[in-house]
């Protein structure tokens, strides 16, 4: 049973469960390169970290379920309960990066990065 109050977005746009996707992957990615410290190369140095991270497993996997988030947008349609389990899966999985033992600082600096980021490509 699909739970459908209105529709999720309006004539010529994405789906809401699609943009919520799409800002998960931009996020997830975005933390993959902070994590990896990857964000802070420059140049061929940068380069060269993203073609060997691009060659690794971690990589391969962070692709597989990003595609599976995008299907799982795409037939969500205007599903209320499914569009909120997916944000809240996308909330989990910027989560993962953190832990209970992690500096509070350098968590709010990883946040701060992914809030600037987002809005820098909004």
């Amino acid at each position: 049973m699909t739970t459908t109050l209105w529709p999720l977005w309006r004539a010529g746009e994405q789906p809401l469960a699609v943009l919520v996707a799409q800002y998960g992957a931009s996020r997830v990615q975005s933390m993959l390169l902070v994590v990896t410290g990857i964000a802070r190369l420059d140049g061929a140095a940068q380069q060269e970290a993203l073609a060997e991270l691009r060659q690794g497993l971690i990589s391969h996997m962070t692709t597989v379920a990003l595609s599976m988030m995008e299907g799982w947008a795409r037939s969500a349609g205007d599903d209320v309960r499914a569009t909120g389990d997916l944000a809240r899966r996308v909330l989990q999985a910027i989560l993962s990066f953190t832990t209970d033992g992690d500096d509070p600082e350098q968590v709010r600096a990883l946040f701060a990065h992914l809030r600037a980021d987002a809005v820098a490509h909004s």
